[in-house]
């Protein structure tokens, strides 16, 4: 199969080339109909081939949302509710699951509510069984380590994932008929410090307090086992990564939940002066604005330098018309690159508009363009 992605004035595709086409009744319903959940789609013939045309306006894909953000408990949540929602509604239009394409460009984030949209294909994929725990694994390596809900989430569905006997109705039975009402991890301290506040209480009522504490426990990770019980039948053991997992729950327990590199560097070397001033940024380049409004210049001291109307983007505008996440910079080595983040409004470089995840060089004083707003790369 080839991707590429086309940008119109309004709309933004994903465009899928394949050899295989739609059922004569998949595609009346997937033409007709608009399912929540599902990409809409329209398909074309060229070369002999069908191209699967994906409307991705207003959305981005799994990989680029999660370069702005970690994965915490509630991104997974809806990542979950999503994908039983979609599950229930491909069966109630006798669509087979099993054309859900499972990997982290195919699976978008839409910008307005933060609900995930899957691409449904005309091919069988991969092994689904593998595509899921291919994209389980990347999840595992964006998952927010602050967040120990979500971190609990996650190697527990892996975990699962990896037995055999799993499948995806146990998924939409398990999640979709309970709600998703996930309850979350029993805060422990919480609990103790209400204990020790409760001093008049006798031992029987403090293990009636455990017993409860395990019960909620042991309640979320039954939902999780039963939304991956009997999910993918033929997917063999992977003892090498139990293994290498019970290693990362003893080493939890010796060390905090999150560390990055670079603190870790720090802690050994004793030299915390030293990752300070390796943190301090430098002005690698500046976007000096021409528009029309009394917008600042930006300055460019940090990679990925992501420029949208969003308070956490280091190229933040205040303005209207640009997307939360609308563009980026990379550099590499000594060259800089400009792509669009799926904005609703578009990126110009040097007058030529953007296409999704269409990575440019700039050149110097070379005008950007961010939907109506105007910048010279300098």
């Amino acid at each position: 199969m080839e991707i590429e992605y086309k940008r119109e004035l309004t709309k933004s595709y994903m465009c899928v080339k394949t050899d295989q086409d739609f059922l004569p009744f998949e595609k009346e319903i997937l033409t007709r109909s608009s399912i929540s959940g599902i990409v809409p789609v329209n398909t074309t013939f060229a070369d002999a081939a069908t191209v699967c045309w994906y409307d991705i306006t207003g959305m981005q894909a799994f990989d680029h949302a999660l370069e702005m953000e970690m994965m915490n408990s509630q991104m997974l949540t809806q990542f979950l509710v999503s994908l039983c929602g979609t599950l229930e509604r491909l069966e109630s239009f006798l669509l087979d699951p099993r054309h859900l394409w499972f990997s982290r460009e195919s699976i978008f984030k839409n910008n307005r509510d933060g609900s995930f949209w899957f691409c449904y294909c005309p091919e069988g994929k991969e092994n689904i069984t593998e595509g899921f725990q291919k994209l389980m694994e990347y999840l595992l390596t964006k998952i927010d380590h602050k967040d120990q809900r979500a971190v609990k989430m996650a190697y527990h569905i892996y975990d699962q994932v990896i037995k055999e006997g799993y499948s995806l109705i146990a998924i939409r039975e398990s999640l979709t008929y309970d709600r998703v009402d996930i309850e979350p991890v029993p805060d422990r301290t919480l609990e103790n410090s209400r204990v020790e506040l409760e001093q008049t209480s006798d031992q029987t009522e403090k293990e009636k307090n455990v017993h409860k504490a395990d019960k909620a426990d042991g309640k979320a990770k039954v939902i999780f086992q039963k939304a991956i019980e009997h999910f993918f039948p033929d997917l063999a053991k992977i003892k090498e990564y139990r293994q290498e997992l019970a290693k990362k729950k003893e080493k939890k327990n010796e060390i905090q939940p999150i560390v990055f590199e670079p603190e870790e560097e720090e802690v050994r070397m004793g030299r915390p002066t030293v990752l300070l001033a390796d943190q301090k940024k430098t002005i690698q380049g500046i976007l000096r604005y021409e528009g029309n409004n009394q917008l600042s210049d930006l300055k460019i001291d940090t990679f990925p330098y992501v420029i949208g109307s969003a308070a956490d983007c280091p190229g933040y505008v205040d303005c209207a018309t640009i997307s939360r996440h609308h563009a980026k910079i990379t550099k590499v080595e000594n060259v800089y690159f400009i792509e669009d983040m799926n904005s609703a409004n578009g990126t110009k470089a040097g007058g030529t508009l953007l296409d999704y995840k269409m990575k440019v060089s700039l050149q110097a004083n070379e005008i950007l363009e961010f939907a109506d707003e105007k910048f010279r790369f300098i």
